[in-house]
């Protein structure tokens, strides 16, 4: 055989080790690409529950404000009484006198916001069971007419959603003052 002709004959390719090597490199590229995927699925759905959180909770907190700014006679109790009364160490219920002369009742139970109209029986959720509330205090000052205090009403407010690597905690705080002032 001449060695032209033996050249020939040898088939052109890949050999096993350059396969192998070539697929190594394939796989570690792969595995970078979809792990960086998935940590950006993963802080896609943190940001979601995070969102979520600070929606529902901005929401309740709003809602609070809008009522509480323009009632009265505000005191830190289920007592439909509506004694005026200030609580600077807070409680985590309160109750107030809004513009239509109506009973308002705000309080947490069962990790959820509710809302009471006239003192009725029945207590209506201002948060999503999506979001549990850890904490709600509400601190009122100059509520009784005997002091010379605007009277005002501090909400703080812990929320949180999720589990595990998701969970997202919140904390909201707010002073609202009453807007008429009828002393």
């Amino acid at each position: 055989m001449k060695p032209e002709t033996h050249n020939m004959k040898r088939k052109k390719g890949f050999t096993l080790i350059e396969m192998i090597v070539a697929l190594g490199v394939f796989l570690i590229a792969v595995l970078i690409s979809t792990s960086s995927l998935l940590a950006l699925t993963n802080a896609q759905r943190k940001a979601l529950i995070f969102q979520s959180t600070q929606d529902n909770l901005s929401f309740a907190l709003e809602t609070m404000t809008r009522d509480i700014r323009t009632g009265d006679s505000y005191h830190c109790a289920d007592d439909v009484s509506l004694v005026p009364t200030d609580c600077p160490s807070g409680n985590d219920t309160l109750t107030f006198q809004n513009v239509a002369g109506l009973t308002v009742t705000y309080r947490i139970s069962e990790g959820r916001i509710f809302r009471s109209i006239n003192a009725g029986s029945t207590f209506d959720p201002v948060t999503s069971a999506d979001v549990t509330i850890e904490q709600l205090i509400f601190y009122v000052l100059g509520s009784p007419t005997t002091d010379s205090l605007h009277p005002r009403v501090t909400i703080a407010l812990r929320g949180v959603s999720g589990s595990g690597t998701g969970r997202s905690e919140l904390d909201l705080e707010t002073t609202v003052s009453q807007r008429s002032i009828q002393r």
